[in-house]
């Protein structure tokens, strides 16, 4: 017997159980194989707890209409990319009984291919209304072309399709590109929408985002099985209509975990991000650190490092040494690969939820500082980026706990000399921590009024902290760590980075940082045409490679992705965009 997730033998199906057959399917086939799928959903559609729960689904009727759509890169960026889609709503169960993904180089396609269908898995003593009936779809697409524009189509049932939507692939080898980051987004049509859009007009290769996805958790106290409290899934449904059409059906989304991601579920209150999203848990980069949400990847001459804080954090500490120190060591290994020169690695960027320095908004994280922050000394990490505080923060060039150098907004940081950069990217679209007057601890090097802040910065700790969690209570503490603020706002904001390849084997790269600023007033973003540069610093090296033959231009320009017209919009190749302080933000 055929299904989409492998083949059963004929002599065992008339005396299995819809249950056995998922137990002997999830047994001998792997995660990987079953996003891929295979053949007709047949008979197994009608049960099973996780990879079919489909009593609902009738194979014999169309499917429901198709919901949002988003993407992520593959462990390959340049020739595989995570398709997913929703269908159905949290309390509305969703009839999908052939998922299907159409793709091709031409709206006329060419290549169609199966996606798996998952639920979220629910607690058998959840309240009634705190259970997501939401459907939702993947399937990975692999063989293909670096630096390729794709179009594709997705259906519920095979017969009706959603729209044509376009992506491109990854490029391949040492070249320029831009990629977005922020963290905390939320559902707001006035603010975290408009993030998204802005970062969408930047056209990047893909966007980083720090945890803090839709706020369905009121806060990271509710993991495993228990009573459900404050616990919102129809914010997913919200959190996804936003986000598919304003940027992530075309832009890789790569998402990270933050404390309200953790869900009153299984795998420690992981099982609803899994399940939406397919690329955390199905790299085998991620084998042996104890954890299913972290991520590592490479792209041009960066390293991309996605850990999970709450293993650590002293701020949240719901899932605190859950991975009993192999995160703590897989990290390690993941630093000690890509700083091996045959790597091709030049810059390492680490992200996470937690900020280990911050004087706005709750406080720093003295949990990730003291099990990480040595690390990121000894292997030269380039750049740290964070979100949870709902502002806008960098953080002077830091090593051992010292400023390196004061770096003013336009400035150059040479990393291997003056160590880590940290950035706090909190103003996905959440409310605001802090103000331009008020909310800030302790003096900063710019950001206008808030370099008056008062009081000292604190220091959230560990009774006792180990690299595999802490113990004894937490407390707040005046942090013993002054004057590493370089320039600090409450605002909504987003990164750009562009990073340009050397020109020559050996020769210098960069990595030019900006901190973007939409015109806003109070909690409502007014204009993504008016935005400005509030900050902005680039972190160059001696790269240890060269550029992919044929390399020419400057990493950004718009792309010709059918459904986004953002030639108009400010940060698109050509138009123009000036900082703060009136010079040009290139």
């Amino acid at each position: 017997m055929d299904t989409p997730y492998g083949e059963i033998p004929e002599r065992f199906v008339k005396d299995m159980s819809a249950q056995e057959m998922h137990d002997y399917l999830k047994q001998r086939y792997s995660r990987r194989g079953l996003l891929k799928g295979a053949a007709a959903l047949g008979a197994l559609a009608a049960a099973g707890p996780v990879f079919w729960r489909r009593s609902y689904a009738d194979a014999s009727a169309l499917g429901s209409p198709t919901g949002p759509q988003w993407i992520a890169l593959g462990p390959d960026p340049s020739s595989e990319m995570y398709i997913s889609w929703s269908a159905g709503a949290y309390q509305t169960a969703a009839n999908v009984p052939a998922p299907k993904v159409r793709w091709g180089l031409t709206r006329q396609y060419g290549r169609t291919q199966w996606a798996s269908s998952e639920l979220v898995p629910t607690p058998t003593n959840a309240p009634a209304g705190n259970t997501d009936l939401t459907a939702y779809q993947h399937t990975l697409l692999d063989g293909l072309e670096p630096d390729t524009t794709y179009h594709y189509s997705v259906s519920n049932d095979g017969v009706t399709w959603g729209p044509d939507t376009t992506f491109r692939t990854g490029k391949r080898g040492v070249v320029d590109f831009r990629f977005c980051a922020t963290g905390d987004e939320d559902t707001y049509t006035t603010s975290s929408a408009p993030i998204m859009q802005s970062i969408a007009s930047f056209d990047p290769d893909f966007t980083i985002v720090a945890g803090d996805l839709s706020y369905a958790s009121d806060d990271g106290t509710y993991k495993g099985i228990g009573i459900p409290q404050a616990y919102t899934p129809s914010a997913w449904d919200d959190y996804f209509g936003l986000l598919g059409p304003n940027a992530a059906q075309s832009i890789p989304w790569m998402v990270g975990m933050g404390n309200h991601d953790v869900e009153p579920l299984t795998d420690n209150g992981f099982a609803g991000i899994l399940t939406r999203f397919p690329h955390l848990g199905a790299n085998a980069a991620t084998a042996g650190s104890g954890s299913k949400v972290v991520q590592s990847f490479s792209y041009g001459n960066v390293a991309i490092i996605g850990l999970d804080d709450s293993d650590v954090s002293a701020l949240d500490t719901v899932n605190n040494g859950y991975t009993g120190g192999r995160q703590t060591r897989w990290l390690i290994e993941q630093l000690r690969k890509y700083r091996d020169p045959r790597s091709g690695v030049d810059f390492i960027v680490v992200f996470f939820h937690h900020c280990p320095y911050c004087s706005g908004g709750p406080c720093s994280d003295g949990g990730d500082r003291y099990a990480w922050q040595p690390i990121f000394d000894h292997f030269d990490v380039d750049l740290v980026i964070n979100g949870h505080n709902h502002l806008y923060e960098r953080v002077y060039p830091m090593r051992n706990n010292v400023v390196q150098a004061h770096v003013p907004p336009g400035g150059t940081i040479m990393p291997a000399v003056q160590g880590t950069t940290y950035i706090c990217t909190g103003g996905g679209g959440a409310g605001l921590a802090a103000s331009a007057t008020s909310g800030w601890y302790g003096p900063s090097g710019g950001g206008g009024l808030a370099t008056t802040g008062t009081g000292t910065p604190l220091l959230e700790v560990w009774g006792h902290q180990t690299a595999r969690g802490g113990s004894g209570g937490t407390s707040s503490e005046p942090d013993p760590v002054t004057g590493w603020s370089a320039y600090r706002r409450g605002q909504y904001c987003h990164l750009v980075v562009d990073v340009t390849a050397p020109t020559f084997w050996g020769g210098m790269t960069s990595m030019h940082i900006r901190a973007i600023d939409p015109a806003q007033s109070g909690s409502t973003i007014t204009s993504i045409t008016s935005e400005a540069v509030m900050d902005d610093v680039t972190l160059v090296r001696r790269s240890v490679t060269g550029p992919a033959r044929g390399h020419h231009g400057r990493p950004g320009g718009l792309r010709g992705r059918a459904q986004r017209k953002k030639s108009a919009m400010v940060g698109a190749k050509g138009t123009s965009m000036r900082n703060r302080d009136g010079r040009p933000g290139g």
